[in-house]
């Protein structure tokens, strides 16, 4: 029995799946309205877990751009930041929570790049971009026309235009 127990609690957390793209579409299937943009937010919670804007009023210094606390089942994201990166900063960090993350270290700015070295970090930015620019979704707004620019795709799936780029590129999309 205490084996049993001692096993339990130095498992991983369990995953909706380890393949960032499939995480994000089981959660889209789960909560997504299909408007855009995609409501992280509304998934956070539909998830049941809580989410915190940090880094204003009382909490100046919160220097980092989120943080995944598993324990507490919390997405933290920097209030100080542009909109779009907040969006950005809480889809990565359910990210950790749909791959079955520990606890993701408090991310600074350069996690969050398509370079970064940390096989986790990494995932979490695949699981963002898959979630907040869906690939049927970003290809349907091409199809339809009267999209012409990935500047106004940004605009409408709430995501810079660096996102955006990115996303584009690496679906093999022409915009």
């Amino acid at each position: 029995m205490e084996l049993q127990s001692a096993y339990r609690q130095a498992s991983p957390p369990c995953a909706i799946s380890h393949s960032p793209a499939q995480a994000a579409q089981i959660l889209l299937t789960r909560h997504w309205d299909k408007r855009f943009p995609v409501n992280v937010a509304a998934i956070i919670a539909a998830e049941g877990l809580n989410l915190v804007c940090r880094g204003i009023l009382n909490d100046e210094g919160y220097g980092f751009s989120g943080y995944y606390n598993r324990a507490a089942r919390t997405v933290e994201y920097n209030g100080n930041e542009a909109h779009v990166r907040q969006r950005f900063t809480m889809a990565h960090e359910l990210g950790h929570y749909a791959l079955g993350h520990s606890d993701a270290p408090r991310d600074t700015a350069s996690s969050f790049v398509s370079d970064s070295t940390k096989p986790q970090e990494r995932a979490a930015n695949q699981f963002a971009a898959a979630l907040l620019m869906p690939a049927a979704a970003v290809k349907v707004v091409i199809q339809a026309g009267t999209v012409k620019t990935s500047d106004e795709l940004a605009r409408i799936f709430g995501v810079s235009k660096v996102a955006m780029a990115y996303r584009v590129q690496n679906l093999g999309i022409a915009v």
